[in-house]
């Protein structure tokens, strides 16, 4: 089964996005991790057999804001 999570980011200029991970979670089968952007531009990254960390995820698909072209890091998720 797939496990699907949103993590949201507000850039400074109030432009919001999200981080999607899509995650096999079921037993017996091989671990991945697919992470997509959605409402920001910049990259996907996947990873297997483990689990990746927030400052690997966002130096590997380097989300920029859409609107004023700011890089974004892990400062800028919503919680």
């Amino acid at each position: 089964m797939t496990t699907v999570t949103r993590t949201n980011l507000k850039c400074a200029c109030g432009h919001q996005g999200r981080i999607v991970m899509r995650e096999n979670d079921a037993p017996f089968s091989r671990q991945y991790e697919d992470y997509s952007l959605d409402g920001l531009k910049g990259g996907s990254f996947s990873v297997l057999d483990r689990f990746a960390k927030w400052d690997e995820v966002f130096r590997e698909m380097k989300p920029v804001c859409p609107q004023c072209g700011s890089k974004l890091t892990e400062d800028n998720i919503e919680i």
